[in-house]
């Protein structure tokens, strides 16, 4: 903020502006901002969660697969993220050397009172719930962890085998000490393979060029062809436009950049990494740290 100053409202809204044209592509909503965070919504048909995760739309997959996409299209479109006047992005470089724009996930599962809350003077739709309150806790805690997303176990057992086989578990909790015992998980993601655009031919540089244009929409192709709908939205510059797949689970195997993200980390090191969380919650803490010291040097 200091930085970037006024700017900071359009950084702010161009991250917007990808992550809720993806949220809304897998049937989710934007509910609320927070200053520079951001309450998504998935409702579940709770009827259905006894069966497989096909009976409730694959709402799990399609919450995660949101923000992985959307890690994944901030950084290949860093251009237009960071298209800065020339002032802002020297001091934020000098402040910053290499700076790179990350955000920070926590998904989490339950009950909400879903209603219009204010007065004649402001009223919002939102929601009122402790499961609200656990979300912002996971994503604060994403930066403890080190990771960009944090998972609950409840929202975790919404996901199908295709979405597990990229988790991990990195801690057990109790929030509080009436609360039961719950795991946390994540979903590893690596953006340092990097996700250029394809006709990008130009060699990065330290400094993104504050002039760069590039032309998208940030919606699908039938869509970015009506007249109606408008591409480009005064202060963000283009809009970039972003394809996904909604094709779940296949999406996990299907969306080549997902399983680049993924690359880095195999299933055989998160078998390591699974006996070692089990030795961890044993209390066996000197074979714990074996399996997590040969997981770091494999990766």
């Amino acid at each position: 903020t200091e930085c970037l100053q006024e700017e900071v409202m359009l950084f702010v809204n161009r991250i917007a502006h990808i992550l809720h044209s993806i949220v809304v592509q897998c049937d989710g909503a934007a509910n609320k901002n927070i200053g520079d965070a951001f309450l998504l919504t998935w409702k579940v048909n709770t009827d259905k969660l006894d069966g497989s995760c096909k009976d409730h739309n694959y709402s799990g997959d399609k919450a995660l697969y949101s923000f992985v996409k959307t890690m994944i299209e901030m950084s290949r479109h860093e251009d237009f993220l960071c298209k800065f006047s020339p002032r802002a992005l020297s001091e934020l470089y000098e402040r910053m050397p290499g700076y790179k724009c990350r955000i920070g996930c926590g998904l989490h599962f339950g009950w909400a009172i879903e209603g219009a809350i204010g007065s004649s003077k402001k009223i919002d739709a939102s929601y009122i719930s402790p499961h609200v309150n656990m979300s912002e806790t996971l994503e604060s805690a994403t930066k403890e962890y080190g990771t960009s997303i944090l998972m609950s176990e409840p929202f975790y057992k919404l996901l199908s085998p295709e979405a597990i086989a990229g988790c991990r578990k990195v801690d057990t909790i109790k929030k509080r000490e009436s609360d039961p015992v719950t795991g946390l998980y994540t979903y590893d993601v690596d953006l340092s393979v990097g996700f250029t655009l394809a006709h990008k031919k130009e060699k990065k540089t330290t400094r993104l060029p504050h002039h760069r244009k590039t032309t998208f929409s940030l919606v699908s192709k039938s869509i970015a062809d009506d007249p109606n709908v408008k591409k480009e939205s005064p202060g963000l510059g283009d809009l970039p436009s972003i394809q996904i797949y909604n094709n779940f689970p296949e999406v996990w195997d299907a969306d080549n950049d997902v399983v680049r993200a993924r690359s880095n980390f195999s299933g055989f090191q998160r078998q390591i990494w699974g006996k070692g969380m089990d030795a961890f919650e044993a209390g066996k803490w000197a074979i714990a740290k074996n399996h997590f010291d040969d997981v770091l040097q494999q990766s």
